[in-house]
């Protein structure tokens, strides 16, 4: 019976993968059209990952804004911008225009072989 047990789990989790990530892609694709319901898709996908605890895949995790939980488009509600600092490292800063939240992702730096 374990066995059954871990193959239902399994399957679940692989169901909620596959309907998290078309839920993206079709927020992705309405987005120009009716923001709203974009936005409702990337809660109904979050909502999947949570429920089945699967991780939301990089690519996406980044086209959610961290303080709103609304859908970023490139271009219409958020900007991105790349800053780039000599001692530090550069970072990327994507800012939302709904919430004024600033996300930044820093860029590791190749470290040099001696």
């Amino acid at each position: 019976m374990p066995k059954r047990y871990k193959n239902t789990k399994y399957i679940v989790k692989k169901i909620a993968n596959s309907r998290m990530l078309f839920l993206f892609q079709k927020a992705h694709e309405v987005f120009p059209e009716n923001k709203t319901l974009a936005n409702r898709y990337s809660y109904l996908a979050r909502r999947y990952a949570q429920r089945a605890k699967i991780k939301i895949p990089v690519e996406w995790k980044k086209r959610i804004c961290h303080k709103c939980k609304k859908f970023l488009y490139p271009g219409i509600n958020y900007r991105v911008r790349i800053h780039s600092q000599k001692g530090k490292g550069s970072h990327v800063s994507l800012t939302c225009f709904e919430c004024n939240k600033t996300t930044r992702y820093f860029i590791k730096l190749k470290s040099e072989k001696k």
